[in-house]
C-alpha cells in the first residue's frame, strides 16, 4: 500500500457515549429542538382543549370571564410568551426545512438557521413589548 493511506470510519457511525454533546452540529440540534417543540405544542393543544371543553371549570359566562381575567396575571403571561417562543421556533425552523427541501440554502444551512433565529428574536422582542401593557402588575 502507498504511504500515508489511512482509513477513516464513515461519518454516519455512532459516536462513543463518552464523547461530548458539543460534537453535534447546528443541524442536529435544530432537528432535535424541532421535534421537542412539536411535542410541546401537541401537549399544550391537548391540555388546552381539555380545559376549554370541561364543564367542571366553567359554570357560566361570568365564571368564564373571571377565569380569563385571572389568566392575564404575570405568571400566565410568561407562560404565553414561552408558548409563543416554542411556536415561533417551530414555524421558523419549518420554513428552513422547506427551503432546504426545495434546494435553497443547502450549502449555507448554519447561516440560514441563525438568520431565521435572528428574525425570531426580533419578533419575540416585538411580542414582548406588545404584551407588556396587558399585564396587570
Amino acid at each position: 500500500m502507498g504511504q500515508g493511506f489511512k482509513v477513516r470510519p464513515a461519518s454516519g457511525l455512532k459516536r462513543h457515549p463518552a464523547q461530548s454533546l458539543a460534537t453535534y452540529r447546528t443541524g442536529t440540534w435544530a432537528w432535535v429542538l424541532h421535534r421537542v417543540s412539536g411535542l410541546l405544542i401537541l401537549a399544550y393543544l391537548y391540555f388546552h382543549l381539555i380545559v376549554l371543553s370541561s364543564d367542571v371549570w366553567f359554570k357560566g359566562s361570568a365564571d368564564f370571564n373571571r377565569v380569563v381575567g385571572e389568566l392575564t396575571a404575570p405568571p400566565f403571561l410568561v407562560a404565553d410568551l414561552l408558548l409563543f417562543v416554542v411556536v415561533l421556533y417551530h414555524a421558523l425552523n419549518g420554513i428552513r426545512i422547506m427551503l432546504l427541501d426545495l434546494g435553497y440554502g443547502i450549502r449555507h444551512q448554519r447561516q440560514v438557521f441563525w438568520g431565521l433565529m435572528g428574525v425570531g428574536a426580533l419578533v419575540m422582542a416585538a411580542a414582548s413589548v406588545a404584551l407588556l401593557p396587558r399585564a396587570h402588575l
